[in-house]
């Protein structure tokens, strides 16, 4: 007779969205860390109003001499970097983690070779508290 594996809401949930984000990101097999890459998109990862801690959680647990403007762009620089896309032309969007702009799809600085977030477990609220309609709609249909 087979064991009955029970999940916990939250552990399912996480099961759904690294299967979702890192294999079937928007629903595109094969894609992953959307939200992660700007891409050819008018897109930005911000606002990041938990910057400070953050960066703190940052330093503690990665790199202690990291500054604010390893971490994060400012209204200034980032409206200059993306002088051609609205939403870097949005004071309110900032301020935004930084991405790695000799990347063409710009992706975030802290996505590893394999499309992983590299601070996953400290990462900012924004970053934690985002789901994609895809995975929304995953969810919903779960009924989590």
């Amino acid at each position: 007779m087979s064991k009955m594996i029970t999940l916990k809401e939250a552990e399912l949930t996480d099961i759904v969205v690294l299967h979702s984000c890192t294999r079937n990101c928007l629903g595109k097999k094969g894609n992953s860390a959307g939200c992660c890459t700007m891409g050819n998109r008018d897109y930005i990862i911000g606002p990041i109003p938990d910057a400070k801690a953050f960066l703190k959680r940052y330093k503690k647990s990665v790199d202690s001499k990291a500054t604010y403007q390893d971490v994060f762009i400012d209204y200034d620089e980032g409206s200059q970097l993306f002088s051609h896309l609205s939403t870097w032309q949005n004071k309110n969007n900032f301020p935004a983690l930084r991405v790695k702009t000799e990347d063409p799809s710009n992706p975030c600085q802290f996505l590893d070779e394999d499309n992983l977030c590299s601070v996953h477990k400290i990462r900012s609220n924004t970053c934690s508290n985002y789901s994609c309609d895809y995975v929304k709609e995953i969810l919903e249909k779960l009924s989590l």
